[in-house]
């Protein structure tokens, strides 16, 4: 009987991702217009997504290099060795902000049941990830201005953006499905973004901490993300290196990910009758 159960829930999500990549032009093509629509409509238009973390990077550069003197733990320059967590950072917060707002946003398409309304978190998430890459570009020129050389290292940075997008995806269902039934769900998310950007190793490294004490700040599964841009891109180690933080990683995000798919189809009936 397990057996069977466990067969028609995989049947179950098989179904709901297959429909959706069916959808993915469409889906390209909202995203593009979604993104457009965000940054275009402006005077100054693309340049605030390049201005403000810019403009953030060089305040924590002086503050802490020059004010304070601080070096990272690894020896490496101070502005690429945030950047390398910042950038992955600011896609994971950019992509959970807007999470709870992405069924309400569209509230004239809840009432047409015929519209797969789960595709519009993958929409929210692609315009996010056309940003990420132009902060990956800074982030390159960073990195070679500061004299790190290009490794094939770096194109693993590819896997763990695959990673965060399919963690993501999850927490995007759950929150969108919910939040239009509980309002709060916006606050709570903000919260907790908060509280992750520092218990997050962005301005810190895992190995400052006693060993003893790692297991728990390993048990955040952003951890695992924002160091291993770190592993691509600085520090040249393979992810396949670290089987524990993989296996955690991974069985952590697919409860997540099939989480979101049920938490979306058993409310989706229901969304009309909330608008």
């Amino acid at each position: 009987m397990t057996q069977l159960k466990n067969i028609k829930i995989l049947h179950t999500i098989f179904a709901f991702i297959g429909e959706l990549y069916n959808k993915r032009s469409l889906i390209l093509s909202l995203s593009i217009r979604s993104f457009k629509s965000a940054y275009f409509g402006s005077i100054l238009g693309m340049t605030w997504v390049l201005v403000e973390p810019l403009i953030y990077v060089l305040l924590l550069w002086f503050f802490f290099t020059k004010a304070m003197k601080f070096q990272p733990p690894e020896g490496y320059p101070f502005v690429p060795w945030l950047m390398a967590a910042l950038a992955l950072w600011n896609f994971i917060s950019l992509t959970l902000s807007s999470s709870a707002s992405t069924f309400r946003s569209h509230s004239f398409l809840l009432k047409r049941p015929e519209f797969n309304m789960a595709l519009l978190p993958i929409v929210n998430i692609l315009t996010a990830l056309y940003i990420h890459v132009i902060f990956l570009v800074i982030l390159f020129v960073m990195l070679l201005v500061s004299n790190i050389t290009f490794t094939l290292y770096w194109f693993q940075a590819i896997y763990y953006l695959f990673a965060t997008t399919v963690l993501l995806l999850g927490v995007a269902w759950i929150a969108a499905s919910l939040s239009l039934f509980i309002k709060d769900v916006g606050n709570i998310i903000g919260i907790i973004l908060q509280i992750g950007f520092w218990i997050s190793p962005i301005f810190w490294s895992v190995n400052t901490y006693p060993a003893n004490y790692r297991f728990l700040l390993q048990l955040n599964p952003l951890t695992y993300l924002l160091e291993g841009y770190r592993k691509s891109f600085l520090y040249g180690q393979a992810f396949w290196n670290d089987l524990h933080g993989f296996l955690y990683f991974w069985s952590f995000t697919l409860v997540v990910l099939i989480a979101g798919v049920f938490t979306y189809k058993r409310l989706r009936p229901h969304f009309g009758d909330v608008i």
